[in-house]
């Protein structure tokens, strides 16, 4: 998905690449870029939060397609340390619902 919007923008790795920082301010590599395009590797949050930003993607699409959704919880519990018990609650409930069931959670 990042290979195709980046071509569909005519960018060039490299330019994608300076535009991409890491969260210390650095660009990333062009090397790191084609690494994550070619699924051998799996950029950090921060870098995919850029590169959603930059190619004007969907954040969450690109955590799923990561295999980091989890990222999202461990965020939201990093930030809110005493919702930690009802966050477990609010999956052990929701576990036994159907697909259907967990879409209205999010509305």
């Amino acid at each position: 998905m990042i290979k195709h919007a980046r071509q569909a923008r005519r960018l060039t790795l490299r330019r994608l690449a300076d535009q991409a920082s890491k969260r210390d301010g650095r660009p990333i590599s062009p090397q790191y870029l084609f690494d994550i395009e070619i699924h051998h590797r799996v950029p950090s949050p921060h870098v995919l939060q850029e590169l959603a930003r930059l190619l004007e993607l969907d954040y969450d699409t690109l955590l799923i397609l990561a295999g980091a959704a989890d990222v999202v919880v461990r965020e939201y519990l990093a930030a809110h340390p005493e919702h930690t018990e009802a966050v477990i609650r609010l999956v052990r409930a929701a576990l036994p619902l159907g697909f259907e069931d967990w879409n209205h959670l999010g509305q």
